[in-house]
C-alpha cells in the first residue's frame, strides 16, 4: 500500500517539489501537501532525508504551513531522539499560534516509538501542558495511530476517574467513549468496550453515545473479518 501511493503520487511529486515556485497556480499550491503526504507514506529513504533535511535547515515557526504537520511527523517517526521530543513539546508550551500546537500535536502523536506513546500519555492529566480543552485532540490522535492504540485505550480505562472528576460536567464528557469507538477495530477490542462502558450506559450523558460507539466498532469489525483476506490479496497482486 505504501508503494501503491508512493507510485500515484510520483509525477505530481517530481513537478511540485517541495517549495512554492514564483506564479504558481493556487491548485498547485494546495495540491503540494496531499501530493508530499502520498511521497512521505511511500517511506522513500531519499524523500525522508529531503524532509529531513529542510526540517533541519528551517527554524520550526517559519516552515511552509501548509506542510509542516508532514514535517513534523516525518521526524518524530523516522528520526525521532529524545532531544527532538522535548523540543517540540516545548515548542508547544511557548508558542501562542493554535495552528503551530494543532502541526505539533498531530507529528507527536504520529509516533511509533512505545517510549514517546508513554512520555504523551502521562502529559494528558499535566494540564500546565496539555490544557484540559485540547486533551480530547491529543487522545484522538493517539488513538488513530495504530502503534499507540491498545496504550491510549489502555490509559483512557486507567484514567477513567480523573476523565470523570475533569469533564463530568462538561459537555466534552461524552467524547472519551465517542473517539474511542472511532479508533477500535478488532472483536476482542469491541467486547473490551462493552466491558467497560456496560455500567455506564445508565448514566444520560453517556448511553447514546456508547450504544452508537458499539454499533460503529461492531460494524467496523464486520466489514474487516468480510472483506479483509480480499482487500490483502488485491493489494498483493497490484
Amino acid at each position: 500500500l505504501r508503494a501503491l501511493s508512493a507510485h500515484i503520487a510520483r509525477q505530481q511529486y517530481e513537478r511540485l517539489g517541495w517549495e512554492v515556485k514564483p506564479g504558481e497556480p493556487e491548485a498547485d499550491t494546495k495540491l503540494r501537501g496531499t501530493i508530499l503526504g502520498m511521497t512521505l507514506y511511500g517511506e522513500s529513504p531519499e524523500v525522508l532525508q529531503e524532509a529531513k533535511e529542510l526540517y533541519e535547515n528551517s527554524v520550526l515557526e517559519d516552515l511552509p504551513a501548509d506542510i509542516r504537520d508532514l514535517l513534523i511527523g516525518t521526524m518524530v517517526r523516522h528520526f525521532p531522539t529524545p532531544e527532538l521530543i522535548d523540543s517540540l513539546l516545548a515548542t508547544y508550551q511557548s508558542t501562542a499560534s493554535v495552528d503551530l500546537k494543532n502541526d505539533i500535536a498531530s507529528g507527536l502523536t504520529s509516533t511509533k516509538d512505545p517510549a514517546t506513546v508513554e512520555k504523551l500519555l502521562g502529559l494528558f492529566t499535566d494540564t500546565s501542558i496539555i490544557r484540559t480543552q485540547d486533551t480530547a485532540r491529543w487522545f484522538v490522535y493517539l488513538l488513530r495511530n495504530r502503534y499507540a492504540r491498545q496504550a491510549t485505550w489502555q490509559w483512557m480505562k486507567d484514567n477513567w476517574q480523573w476523565i470523570e472528576t475533569t469533564f463530568g460536567g462538561d459537555k466534552s464528557f461524552d467524547d472519551y467513549p465517542r473517539y474511542s469507538a472511532t479508533g477500535l477495530m478488532t472483536r476482542e477490542q469491541l467486547q473490551d468496550y462493552k466491558a467497560f462502558f456496560a455500567p455506564m450506559q445508565s448514566l444520560p450523558a453517556l448511553s447514546r453515545v456508547i450504544a452508537m460507539g458499539i454499533s460503529e466498532i461492531e460494524a467496523r469489525v464486520e466489514l474487516v473479518e468480510h472483506d479483509g483476506d480480499a482487500v490483502r490479496s488485491a493489494l498483493k497482486n497490484i
